[in-house]
């Protein structure tokens, strides 16, 4: 008689044979794209399987920018280059008139953030303008857009201005003791203060109370976890996998976080029939008569607007909570960490510390020692220490696209294939020697209207650019430069024992920080010019 065990072997045996053809299998799937850009005739990085090109980001070992940069480095003279994160292929845009066409000539092939939204009933947060495609971002974006005019921003300035003032009393005791302080929690505590009241209408005390919820849940969403690493790397391999495993990058604490402050809000407005000049009002303008107010419907009934596709269109709580979440984040991160970093810089370099208070100094002057609105905007200089700031230290890190018509790239027979990625990785570019000519030296007059007109347009991209860029990006701005203005005219900045220069920046931070943080001496003025 055959002897069973001998046709099929040990159970070791057997055991080996199924983790080999496993093991197989697996690794096939984790590499059966890497020939993608080779059959392309593009020029390309050769992958790492299982990690493409990343692997040291995907472990936390170093920062996505500079693996960005590095990638970008090797290929100086080529227009692009093929590279893969994990498996998936992705085309790292050099040229900045192919940045051009990708972000605003061409855009209709290129009008998603190839975002993932995963089981988008139960993470609610994830239904944001961030992450949106097609018709549902466009009608949205229609939406949303008159929410930050001009006019809409400064009806919120007031807000603004208590909450700097509330910061200026709260580093009193340390500027007159001179005394190290981290400035970047401080301000992470300002823009959580800011964003409270122009989001919310509520007095966040973020600054006095270290349990502050916006606070803590603004930590939720920006430092890192093992879980959300290992998450993102899932869904580079299998996309779909988020919905079969309900895989949620948003904590269900978060997600019920927002949608109750939104509705208990909202609900509590209009019973008692309350209006402010703030984003949430505008929100709650939006669900209740389908646009922001008379003057952005008018727009849309006289043609301004989009009214084509709005029919299917709600603004609901979920809705509304998941805008007024990406309000928040963006907010949040991108006003204290681009002032941290700024104000790091000037206490390294007093000389443009000085040279920008003096012009603070002359506009209070003009104005009775008070900012206004105007008087912000019209800081020229300061302006120039804040897109210097951003291209040191964006707080974008790259640029990501899905393509969406497939687009064969001019002067070339490359064709990417719909569902194909690409990527502009804007802290190499913001980097590049070439543009920006010793780069890592902070040096605002980068900015002056002569030097921005020697360099490409495309290659200075904080906010992004075209349909898609971040449309709160002069709210930010305003919120940056008062912060500023507030704290340089009142109190000197130095380095100290424990400034580092350079900074470091984290090898795992979803955003750019310092492993050190931004610590600086805080002082009194010397002399006050009123």
């Amino acid at each position: 008689m055959l002897n069973i065990q001998y046709v099929i072997g040990s159970p070791c045996t057997t055991a080996l044979t199924i983790l080999a053809i496993v093991t197989g299998v697996l690794y096939w799937y984790c590499t059966n794209t890497f020939d993608y850009w080779k059959k392309k005739g593009v020029p390309y990085v050769p992958p790492t399987p299982f990690f493409g090109n990343i692997a040291e980001s995907l472990l936390g070992t170093k920062n996505f920018n500079f693996v960005h940069q590095e990638l970008y480095n090797r290929f100086k003279g080529h227009r692009f280059v093929g590279i893969y994160h994990a498996k998936k292929p992705v085309l790292l845009l050099r040229d900045p008139e192919l940045i051009k066409l990708c972000l605003v000539k061409d855009f209709q092939n290129f009008h998603d953030r190839d975002s993932v939204i995963i089981n988008p009933e139960k993470n609610i947060l994830q239904q944001n303008l961030v992450n949106l495609a097609g018709q549902k971002w466009r009608v949205l974006r229609n939406k949303l857009s008159p929410t930050f005019t001009s006019g809409k921003i400064k009806n919120m300035f007031p807000l603004m201005i208590e909450c700097c003032a509330n910061v200026v009393s709260y580093l009193q005791e340390s500027a007159n003791r001179q005394e190290i302080v981290e400035m970047k929690e401080v301000l992470a505590k300002l823009s959580t203060d800011v964003i409270g009241s122009c989001a919310f209408g509520l007095q966040m005390n973020a600054l006095d109370d270290p349990n502050s919820e916006f606070r803590r849940m603004g930590r939720l969403i920006f430092e890192p976890s093992l879980k959300a690493r290992f998450g993102r790397f899932l869904l580079l391999m299998v996309p779909d996998l988020g919905n079969w495993i309900n895989l949620d990058f948003m904590s269900s604490e978060m997600n019920e976080f927002f949608f109750r402050i939104v509705k208990e809000t909202a609900d509590y407005r209009i019973k008692n029939n309350i209006i402010r000049n703030d984003f949430f009002q505008l929100l709650l303008n939006l669900k209740q008569t389908g646009s922001v107010d008379d003057e952005d419907k008018q727009g849309q009934i006289n043609g301004v607007g989009d009214k084509t596709q709005d029919l299917d269109f709600e603004m609901n709580d979920a809705v509304m909570a998941a805008q007024a979440f990406v309000f928040f984040a963006a907010g949040f991160e991108t006003s204290s960490t681009t002032m941290s970093f700024a104000l790091h810089e000037l206490a390294v370099n007093t000389d443009i510390q000085e040279k920008v208070r003096k012009e603070i100094d002359t506009s209070l002057e003009e104005t009775g020692g008070e900012f206004t609105y105007e008087s912000i905007m019209n800081l020229k200089y300061l302006d120039k220490v804040v897109s210097e700031t951003l291209r040191m230290y964006s707080a974008v890190m790259f640029l990501r696209r899905g393509v969406t018509i497939p687009y064969t790239i001019p002067g070339t027979n490359v064709l990417l294939d719909k569902g194909s990625s690409v990527v502009i990785p804007v802290y190499a570019l913001h980097h590049d020697p070439e543009y920006f000519p010793e780069p890592k030296r902070f040096d605002p007059e980068r900015f002056s209207d002569e030097e921005k007109a020697k360099r490409p347009h495309y290659v200075y991209l904080p906010f992004g650019e075209g349909p898609r860029n971040c449309i709160g990006m002069r709210f930010g701005l305003l919120q940056t430069k008062l912060g500023l203005a507030t704290l340089l005219s009142k109190y000197e900045f130095d380095v100290c024992e424990r400034t580092e220069v350079p900074l470091r920046l984290s090898p795992n931070s979803f955003v750019l920080a310092s492993t050190s943080g931004t610590v600086v001496r805080i002082s009194n003025r010397r002399k006050l010019p009123y």
